[in-house]
């Protein structure tokens, strides 16, 4: 079996590497290839040239492999629909036969359940697989009319073996061995609810709770993120790193009280959580895709509404206050990363290969 692989220079990069070097080390021929804007352009022009040129590209390397899958990860959104839908079209105008595969990572509903946008229309027409992260994308892509043999559920890869507990951590980061590490990753924008967790944070200080907010990320609400810390004299309770490579996140994960993404935006598999699932840390998130399937209250995570800064506070408090609930949520994700090795993930992809 030959596969081609597409993958974002800068999105979770090493998760995709991660499956593919299983592939390779069950004897399949792979290559790579760039698919996706690597922030190397701007502008809707150089966009569209930078689609074209990876289209040109993929065309040209699944000819010369002869591949028999052409494995892309991507998303579904208003610009992925676009970027798909084209490089969809250049490799069947250039009469490449291997099938088509497309990992999705997140999918918004307003572009699912459009009747008027073409591109996705001609996507879904040509696409032979859809790998989905969780079970309500598979069932809202089932009722659009996609057969359920175009339609599968897989995951990320997560490998417990790289997080690494530090008992020098707390005193590097400047805080006591009493203080509880809170730990938020992600884009610094709405949807993943930064705001209502600084809000939280607001009224957790009022309870003159012990902790320290560590944040891992960048965005446009940065800036705002900086300036309700001043505003509410969080300096001391919050601190924001800005983006920090993948791989040095794991240091964080590993160390953390607690990993907490109150999103609601359109995740698949949400690394931020699944990722402190691999440290055995436990987690407080939103009840929304693959958190809804693999998931259980007080047994993993605690759950919290979306736009609810006061129930986050509250929970936050419960679980910093109650350690043996800590405790067996660590047990528990540990035991739940299993289901997340890279074997296993394999396993279940050619599976669903063989049948298309």
């Amino acid at each position: 079996m030959k596969i081609l692989f597409g993958i974002h220079g800068t999105s979770h990069k090493e998760i995709a590497q991660s499956e593919i070097v299983e592939f390779q080390n069950r004897g399949f021929q792979t290559i790579v290839c760039t698919y996706g804007n690597w922030g190397s352009v701007n502008g809707l022009i150089n966009s569209f040239k930078l689609i074209i040129k990876n289209a040109v590209e993929i065309k040209k390397q699944a000819a010369a492999q002869q591949s028999d899958f052409i494995y892309l990860n991507t998303g579904l959104d208003f610009k992925t629909v676009i970027r798909d839908a084209i490089t969809v079209f250049i490799l069947k105008r250039g009469n490449i036969k291997g099938k088509i595969v497309l990992k999705i990572h997140g999918s918004q509903n307003e572009i699912l359940f459009s009747k008027t946008n073409l591109l996705k229309k001609y996507l879904f027409r040509k696409t032979d697989l859809f790998l989905l992260l969780s079970e309500e994308e598979k069932y809202n892509f089932l009722s659009i009319g996609l057969a359920p043999e175009k339609v599968q559920v897989t995951a990320n890869v997560i490998d417990k073996s790289l997080y690494a507990p530090d008992p020098e951590f707390k005193k590097t980061i400047g805080v006591a061995e009493s203080t509880s590490v809170l730990l938020f990753v992600g884009r610094f924008m709405y949807e993943k609810g930064i705001i209502d967790l600084v809000e939280a944070c607001r009224l957790l200080k009022k309870e003159s709770l012990d902790f320290r907010l560590v944040c891992l990320g960048n965005g446009p609400l940065f800036d705002e993120v900086q300036g309700l810390i001043k505003t509410y004299g969080l300096e001391e309770n919050i601190k924001t790193l800005g983006h920090i490579p993948e791989s040095e996140t794991r240091y964080y994960y590993a160390n953390c009280e607690m990993s907490i993404l109150p999103t609601y935006h359109s995740e698949g598999f949400p690394m931020a959580v699944f990722q402190a699932v691999g440290a055995g840390r436990p987690v407080i998130t939103t009840n929304i895709r693959a958190a809804t399937d693999y998931f259980k209250e007080y047994e993993n995570c605690l759950w919290v509404e979306k736009k609810n800064p006061a129930q986050l506070a509250k929970q936050i408090a419960n679980l910093m206050k109650d350690k043996n609930l800590q405790q067996k949520m660590r047990d528990n994700n540990l035991v739940l990363a299993e289901k997340f090795t890279a074997a296993k993930i394999v396993d279940k992809v050619l599976e669903y290969l063989k049948k298309i």
